[in-house]
């Protein structure tokens, strides 16, 4: 396991903005059953949107905090005129026929989405904050191991409970993600999902309730279903979920070194060849993947993962990374086997969880290519997202080099640019906004955008196809939906269902709905 002092985030609490708010409703409503029904009964929390946001938002984008008055502890926060905490799909039923139907509706699940959408959402919207759904159902249908989840499970609770049972899952690493927005933003596994697809390749079946508060038990049988698994709460509100689960004998091992490094050059010498190393190794070989990061705090990170399916020797098999990281004279500063699942699965929970901010501001970006990088492609990611990301400005920041295609890219294709990439490089822009000024904040936000602007010109090179390492509130450089939904044969499909379950938009507050609506 990585040493907790050496900081690797992916994303950070958000702690410390108190603004007067409107106040938090909780559940326990199932009567409403008419539109404009005004006998629901809520209990009021004594809890105003400031304080919910500070606790349920893990970031904040950092392009809502470029404003000389936007520092830290003010600005960003929930903008609704209510917040429900329903316990049940009836509650939640009720909750939206219970307002008028031109009430646009808003769901949060972990509260970890890159331009906090749905957690400001607008002061006509209805919130309702799905935390309370935390049911975890194990059992058995046509031979398959499954297991229903609420929408209000993070993946640690996931992780905890399918350890238990001896299965596995294309899990993501951050311990409070909510598990349904990951599913149904098309979320992925650098560790698991060559072996195991995406998550939602997994998905079985769905409640959900509808723009009209209908609920309805969803199968890939249904349109709708498969039009979720990309475009999620901009279609309807996902009670649970049920995922097929693998064993967690799918999983032979994993191998981790950390390095240190002192200055850029270094870390973009050792990202070019480890990319090639990846290229020539991993890419071709199902059995096995690799993720490299490199970290604002001057550490390279090389995780390889073994699958059921590799013959040879781990540890013989990473030992051309120590050599490359020893012909630089780049001190090891870690090393660790894992040989479960779980251990891999949980490995930077003490990490992610040591970071704080006042508030954190986070940007995500990806780029990719559905082959092997070519050369020209190593090259730019080595040279200028290694080389010119600002990670020295921001030194949260991470770069993460991951191979990916496996079953991820052979599975039943999803609305998901994730599932069409065989390798994915993120840059997570991470820094707490406490520590910079109104001219530092920008500094940080147009040196990414500089290094995204640039990656879009690289022939082969796609960029921001990801529903969860994506930032779509950026102005005027955000995504195409074929490319976040994976072809324009699924945005199309994905546009065509919206119109028909949703044709007032209630559900408005996806970050992608822009897309479709």
């Amino acid at each position: 396991m990585i040493d907790p002092e050496t900081p690797l985030s992916r994303r950070t609490t958000l702690k410390g903005i108190a603004i007067g708010g409107m106040g938090l409703l909780a559940g326990g409503t199932t009567a409403a059953s008419a539109r404009g029904a005004s006998d629901v009964q809520l209990q009021t929390v004594m809890k105003s949107n400031d304080e919910w946001f500070a606790q349920r938002a893990w970031s904040v984008s950092a392009n809502k905090v470029l404003t000389p008055q936007a520092g830290p502890g003010l600005s960003v926060t929930c903008l609704a005129k209510s917040i429900h905490c329903p316990q049940s799909a009836a509650d939640i039923a009720a909750i939206i026929r219970s307002v008028p139907a031109s009430t646009p509706i808003a769901c949060v699940c972990g509260g970890h989405e890159s331009s906090n959408a749905a957690l400001v959402a607008d002061g006509n919207a209805v919130v309702l904050d799905l935390i309370g759904l935390k049911s975890i159902d194990f059992h058995r249908a046509d031979g398959e191991r499954l297991v229903t989840i609420g929408s209000g499970v993070v993946f640690r609770e996931l992780v905890e409970a399918v350890s238990a049972q001896g299965g596995a899952l294309p899990v993501g690493t951050g311990p409070g993600v909510g598990v349904a927005g990951y599913v149904t933003n098309g979320g992925l596994s650098s560790y698991f999902s060559r072996r195991l697809g995406l998550l939602g390749q997994r998905a079985m079946k769905m409640t959900v309730v509808t723009a009209a508060g209908e609920v309805r038990t969803i199968t890939p049988a249904d349109d709708l279903f498969n039009a979720m698994l990309g475009a999620g709460s901009a279609l309807a509100v996902v009670v649970d979920i049920t995922l097929r689960l693998a064993d967690a004998s799918v999983i032979k091992g994993a191998e981790q070194r950390v390095f240190g490094f002192e200055n850029r050059e270094q870390a973009v010498r050792f990202a070019r060849e480890s990319m090639r190393f990846m290229r020539e190794r991993i890419i071709p070989n199902e059995s096995v993947s690799l993720e490299i990061v490199v970290t604002g705090t001057k550490a390279i990170v090389a995780t390889t993962v073994f699958y059921d399916t590799f013959n040879g020797d781990p540890a013989a098999f990473v030992k051309p990374l120590e050599e490359l990281a020893a012909s630089m004279k780049l001190p090891e500063l870690a090393r660790a086997h894992w040989s479960s699942w779980y251990e891999a699965a949980a490995a930077l929970w003490p990490v992610i969880a040591g970071q704080k901010g006042n508030p954190l501001a986070t940007l995500y970006h990806c780029a990719g290519t559905t082959g092997a990088p070519s050369d020209g492609v190593i090259d730019f990611v080595s040279d200028t997202i290694v080389g010119k990301a600002p990670l020295d400005e921001a030194p949260l920041s991470i770069v993460e080099i991951r191979s990916l295609g496996g079953a991820a890219q052979s599975g039943t294709p999803v609305p998901s640019g994730n599932c069409r990439h065989a390798f994915f490089v993120d840059l997570v822009t991470l820094y707490d906004t406490q520590s910079k000024d109104a001219e530092g904040r920008r500094a940080i936000v147009d040196r990414t955008n500089a290094v995204v602007d640039q990656a879009r010109k690289v022939p082969g090179l796609g960029v921001d196809f990801s529903g969860t390492h994506s930032q779509p509130d950026d102005v005027g450089r955000s995504a195409k939906a074929s490319d976040i939904l994976g072809s324009a044969e699924m945005a199309t499909m994905v546009q065509a269902i919206k119109h028909r379950v949703d044709p007032d938009n209630r559900f408005r507050f996806h970050p992608f709905a822009k897309f479709i609506a």
